[in-house]
């Protein structure tokens, strides 16, 4: 079950970040009664085909049961992100914002919207630079919002928490491949066919 974390414009329709912040605490809990994906590796073939154009392969990590982790590198800072397809946006909790924003000041954001609720406050940072594994971006836009509720549930949990979500906004951006069974994220570093845009400040309304 994933986290949708989608950023909106202000004045959207919103329902409390109280109860936003229950109901995906509520998720996260929940999630870790699901069970772990089938072993089915995908053929060595697909691999080849994937590196001969470009992409890298990054390892992936669960998180508990239900999650999946990779490791980045924000502005030259380290951090364990959430992978989430659900999420239109890649966000570092507020909390760990002074580590990653290098001092700059960031632009507002407009709000989130997730699974079921919105009027979370978003602040952006354009001209960012985003490294995982091989995969570089360097004009990436992160944003930054309040996961404390995020994290506590993990702590109730025993487990660790995360520096942010890394969403579709990269996933696009890199024309991701996810294999899930051997936990390995594909990514191709933009603009290495030259047509590649920058990523976004905003979001549009959540598909």
């Amino acid at each position: 079950m994933q986290i949708a974390l989608t950023p909106r414009l202000a004045g959207e329709g919103s329902i409390s970040s109280r109860a936003t912040r229950l109901l995906l605490t509520a998720l996260l809990c929940l999630s870790a009664f699901l069970p772990a994906a089938a072993q089915n590796p995908v053929p060595a073939s697909v691999t080849a085909t994937l590196e001969s154009v470009g992409y890298t392969a990054i390892p992936m990590t669960r998180h508990g049961d239900a999650h999946l982790t990779v490791e980045a590198r924000l502005n030259d800072v380290a951090g364990t992100f959430i992978l989430d397809t659900g999420a239109g946006r890649t966000v570092v909790d507020r909390a760990a914002q002074a580590r990653f924003d290098e001092g700059r000041a960031t632009v507002a954001g407009g709000q989130a919207t997730g699974a079921g609720g919105s009027g979370l406050a978003i602040a952006a940072l354009p001209g960012s630079r985003l490294r995982i594994g091989n995969y570089r971006d360097d004009a990436f836009t992160v944003h930054f919002l309040a996961l404390d509720h995020v994290n506590a549930a993990f702590a109730n949990r025993g487990e660790a928490p995360v520096a942010g979500v890394l969403g579709a906004d990269v996933l696009e951006r890199g024309g991701a491949v996810i294999d899930y069974p051997n936990l390995r994220l594909y990514l191709r570093t933009p603009d290495a066919d030259g047509d590649a845009a920058a990523s976004p400040s905003h979001s549009s309304e959540q598909r």
